[in-house]
């Protein structure tokens, strides 16, 4: 029974246990800002046994280019601080690219304003503008705006760098099919 019981545990751990693609819709004011967006890919995000977030990605043309208009989208399953999403996309963004402490304070600062605490059932939504602005909306509405176009590839290389700590959940934002 008890070997039973493991071989149940492992398949429901196992990434093909829950293989269909989460919902995450994206919000009417960012279609209403970016109207060319469709889905491209969308995944979820487990840390050790907890259920973190669901995650999709939007974007303008045929494939995911980061000089085009895109929009990702995260429905939190956990409940997190401001403070604990700036200090992670900080610690990951320095991980990806040697910022220097001027553009990690501004950094901070802007994700200050961007990030909001959040519960189970809370989306934000980062719309990126490349060339222009990162725009961040909180459960459908506009939260926080950003007006520095090096802003939006370091901070969406979280997810879409090929060196991200989750390249499971890119490669399905990205629909990839490795």
């Amino acid at each position: 029974m008890a070997k039973l019981l493991t071989i149940f545990c492992l398949l429901l751990m196992s990434p093909f246990a829950w293989s269909a693609a989460p919902k995450v819709p994206l919000p009417a004011a960012v279609k209403t800002a970016a109207p060319d967006l469709h889905l491209l890919g969308a995944g979820h995000l487990n840390w050790l046994f907890f259920s973190v977030y669901n995650a999709a990605l939007w974007i303008s043309g045929d494939q995911y280019t980061p000089t085009r208009t895109f929009a990702l989208g995260i429905d939190y399953e956990r409940s997190f601080s401001s403070h604990e999403l700036v200090k992670t996309s900080l610690k990951e963004m320095r991980r990806l690219d040697d910022l220097d402490a001027a553009q990690l304070a501004k950094y901070r600062t802007d994700l200050q304003h961007a990030f909001p605490d959040v519960k189970p059932g809370d989306q934000i939504v980062g719309l990126c503008m490349p060339g222009k602005y990162t725009a961040f909306y909180y459960n459908g509405v506009l939260h926080s705006k950003i007006d520095d176009p090096q802003f939006c590839p370091e901070f969406f290389a979280i997810w879409l760098s090929p060196h991200t700590q989750v390249p499971g959940l890119r490669n399905k934002l990205l629909d990839l099919h490795e």
